[in-house]
């Protein structure tokens, strides 16, 4: 339901009218980080159509089609999501009570969670293949069962491959009649832009810090001094506040894989380094871009740091505390190729580069411009 979602009074209103003036578009684009609330949007919209009861700034709650909503279960609710090539028809629905699951626990989770949730193995790549278009379209072509929409709701689309987004954008330019695709996207720029063209976009904006420290206490319980830290460091992302209460073992791990780089770059001792190299390479590839995602940040934080601004830096105390002597190394002459090189790092391990030159490559890179010659 909308009051579930944190924040975005203007969207779900947005939201709320065009429903109850009849000017609904077929294809809506929710575009932002799944922090930001954009599935949890999409969900309550759907919610809000299904529901058959007095409706008038959100859904009942009460009636069939909100309860069998809320176990994610309504007979014209579709889901679309990425999966694993494990089976000859890799579709969405083979992974459904893992889906549900999962959103029955929280509507806010990112790819990684994702992941874990359908027991990926390291190195397995996710997608929308093309099985999926004809299964859609299979279900596309039944009347409606109790609603007088039907609705797929698709995360990530920009996982789809080349043939199911061409079978899909018929589908957009040639709907079913009451037939409601909503998109959620964290990429939408790596849509194909002939889909783009015919979505409606709408962009969710971070949520307010003052929103995230309200729901932190309200929700947790946690002291009104740590919620304002917390949403300051979470940047307007809800799934990064929930990250930063319970710290996990990766966040851990990557902060301390990223002080011992820059230490043994610093100190440019290559066997040690060979090392590092080697035990980053034996982890998963959505672990090293987990990494890499974390090495950029902290070139950017430790950076901003020198200018003394706290109110533009977002650091846990752990990073802090590594900051206070390492910030001053990054500087004006070495933050645009060291965020050049982690970035180009990360762009690589994404198209299934071999790690080991990558990585090397990415310490030798980082010698030169932490401490140049």
């Amino acid at each position: 339901m909308f009051k579930d979602v944190i924040g975005h009074t203007a969207i779900k209103q947005r939201l709320i009218t065009s429903l109850q003036t009849g000017r609904i578009s077929h294809a809506q684009l929710f575009a932002g980080d799944t922090g930001y609330g954009s599935l949890a949007l999409a969900l309550a919209y759907a919610q809000y159509v299904f529901c058959t009861g007095e409706k008038q700034e959100d859904a009942c709650g009460h009636c069939p089609s909100c309860r069998k909503m809320q176990k994610y279960i309504h007979p014209d609710l579709h889901f679309v999501f990425p999966v694993v090539r494990k089976a000859k028809t890799p579709v969405s629905d083979e992974y459904l009570e893992a889906w549900r699951h999962l959103l029955c626990r929280t509507s806010y989770f990112s790819l990684e969670e994702w992941y874990s949730g359908i027991g990926v193995e390291d190195n397995a790549q996710v997608a929308i293949y093309t099985e999926e278009s004809a299964n859609l379209l299979r279900k596309l072509n039944l009347k409606s069962f109790e609603s007088d929409y039907k609705i797929v709701v698709m995360w990530l689309p920009e996982k789809m491959n080349p043939e199911c987004s061409n079978k899909l954008l018929k589908m957009i330019e040639e709907p079913f009649d009451k037939t409601l695709f909503l998109m959620v996207s964290e990429h939408p720029d790596q849509i194909i832009n002939t889909i783009q063209s015919r979505l409606q976009r709408i962009n969710i904006p971070p949520i307010p810090e003052t929103e995230i420290r309200r729901q932190l206490i309200k929700q947790q319980g946690i002291d009104p001094q740590k919620a304002e830290t917390y949403a300051h460091i979470a940047s307007g992302n809800w799934y990064h506040a929930l990250r930063l209460l319970n710290e996990t073992e990766d966040q851990i791990y990557n902060q301390e894989k990223f002080v011992s780089l820059m230490r043994l770059c610093w100190e440019r001792k290559m066997l040690p380094v060979n090392e590092w190299v080697n035990e980053i390479c034996t982890l998963g590839r959505e672990r090293q871009k987990s990494f890499l995602t974390h090495a950029t940040r902290m070139i950017r934080e430790n950076f901003v740091r020198n200018f003394g601004l706290e109110a533009l830096n977002y650091m846990t105390e752990r990073e802090k505390n590594f900051s206070q002597r390492f910030a001053p190394y990054v500087h004006e002459k070495n933050i645009i190729p060291l965020s050049n090189e982690f970035e180009r790092a990360y762009s690589d391990i994404c198209r299934n580069g071999n790690a080991k030159i990558i990585f090397t490559d990415l310490c030798i890179k980082v010698m030169q411009n932490i401490r140049p010659s």
